[in-house]
């Protein structure tokens, strides 16, 4: 199977654990970049507001994923759903060929039933990030 690990991330922790993934699956990182500032206090608020009303932003990516077979994709937990990078990326590529993986400091995500192969939440107030990515990496091994 050939996997690529795509990613999006605010603070770093989901490029981390994008990082993690890729090198666990022996495979590239791709990452999602969109341009828009989102440091600090305003671009968190900002950012919770663009998740909540799903509001579209232009992304780019640091590479193609036209081989994969499969995307793991990697996203910060914004107001109850995926970043609105990733929500855009989405548009582009069918979430049936996707393994979500999301972190967050201490939620998971409101909605697990929206077509993905997989969703894995990786919870830091769970620190359950290592047996999380060891979960998943042994499912997409089977």
């Amino acid at each position: 199977m050939n996997y690529k690990v795509v990613y999006f991330s605010r603070t770093g922790t989901s490029k981390k654990v994008a990082a993690k993934i890729a090198a666990k699956l022996s495979c590239e990182t791709i990452e999602i970049k969109d341009n828009i500032n989102w440091k600090g206090l305003i671009g968190f608020i900002k950012g919770g507001y663009y998740a909540s009303k799903n509001k579209k932003v232009e992304i780019s990516l640091s590479g193609s994923v036209g081989n994969a077979d499969e995307i793991v994709l990697v996203t910060p937990l914004w107001a109850g759903g995926p970043a609105p990078a990733v929500t855009s990326f989405l548009k582009k590529f069918p979430s049936d060929k996707v393994h979500l993986v999301v972190t967050s400091k201490g939620s998971t995500i409101k909605n697990h039933s929206s077509g993905f192969k997989s969703i894995t939440s990786i919870v830091r107030s769970n620190n359950n990030e290592d047996s999380a990515i060891e979960n998943l990496v042994k499912s997409l091994s089977k």
